[in-house]
C-alpha cells in the first residue's frame, strides 16, 4: 500500500517532534544551577565567535566606551508558526570604577508569522552606549531598535570616523554582512528575575544586583567577565 504524501511528511514531523520532546526531557536531568552556568558559557562562546572574526569583531575603542553589553544566543524555529527565542546575559560597568559588572540573566524572542520549517542558530551583541539604555536593559521589557535606536556598529577602520554615539545600542552579530551605521531591530529582551534570584542566591531585584557592591562574583561567572577585561577594558 502505497503511503500518500501528506501522511509521509505527518509521520517525518511527529517524530522529529517527539525527538525535541526527548532532547528536553535528558536536558531537565541537569540542574538549575548547572543550566545558568552553561548560559554563562554560551554567551563567552557568542562573545569569543564575534571578537574571533575580523569581519565581525568589535573594535576595542568601541566596546571599551560602551556603559553595557548584551550578548545573545536565540534560535529561530518555525513549523507553520515561528518565533525566535533564546537567551542571554546582561553586564554593565561599575559607574564608580568603570570595571564590569555581575551579569544578570536575560530572556530573549521576537514572534514571527507565516509557514516556516526549521532552526537556524542566531548571536548578537549589543553595546548599549548610554546611560539612558542601560536603564532600559536593567528594568522590565526592553525592545531593542523600539526603545532605543539601534544601528549596525563599526568594525576594523570603520570605528576611526564613526560616531559611537550616534545611537544608544551598537549591534554585532556572527552573521556578517552588517552595514556600520544600518538600522536594526533586534526583537525584545527581558530581565530573567527567577535565573537571577537563583543564581545569587538572593530575593532582591534584578537592579539591585547589577549595581550594587553586595554580591560577590561567583566563580562560574568569572570567565566571562576576565574575557570581557580582555577585549575591552
Amino acid at each position: 500500500m502505497r503511503i500518500s504524501i501528506k501522511i509521509f511528511i505527518s509521520l517525518f514531523l511527529a517524530l522529529g517532534f517527539l525527538g525535541f520532546l526527548g532532547s528536553l526531557q535528558a536536558k531537565e536531568k541537569v540542574s538549575p544551577h548547572e543550566k545558568l552556568v552553561n548560559r554563562l558559557t554560551t554567551a563567552e562562546y557568542v562573545l569569543e565567535k564575534v571578537m574571533g572574526n575580523p569581519k565581525t569583531a568589535i573594535p576595542q575603542n568601541v566596546l571599551s566606551q560602551a556603559k553595557g553589553i548584551i550578548i545573545l544566543n536565540q534560535y529561530k524555529f518555525g513549523l507553520f508558526l515561528g518565533g525566535e527565542g533564546g537567551y542571554g546575559v546582561l553586564v554593565v560597568r561599575d559607574i564608580q570604577t568603570n570595571k564590569w559588572h555581575l551579569p544578570s540573566f536575560l530572556t530573549a524572542g521576537q514572534a514571527s508569522f507565516g509557514f516556516q520549517f526549521g532552526v537556524k542558530e542566531k548571536n548578537y551583541v549589543f553595546l548599549l552606549m548610554t546611560d539612558e539604555a542601560v536603564q532600559l536593559a536593567c528594568a522590565g521589557r526592553f525592545d531593542v531598535g523600539v526603545d532605543a535606536s539601534a544601528v549596525a556598529g563599526p568594525v576594523g577602520t570603520e570605528s576611526e570616523n564613526f560616531d559611537l554615539f550616534k545611537a544608544p545600542v551598537l549591534a554585532y552579530s556572527t552573521a556578517q554582512g552588517l552595514f556600520a551605521g544600518a538600522t536594526i531591530k533586534g526583537g525584545w529582551i527581558a530581565q530573567d528575575k527567577k535565573a537571577n534570584r537563583l543564581f545569587y542566591n538572593t530575593h532582591h531585584d534584578t537592579p539591585e544586583i547589577l549595581l550594587s557592591n553586595w554580591f560577590k562574583l561567583p566563580r562560574e561567572a568569572q570567565p566571562l567577565i576576565n574575557r570581557l577585561k580582555a577585549y575591552g577594558p
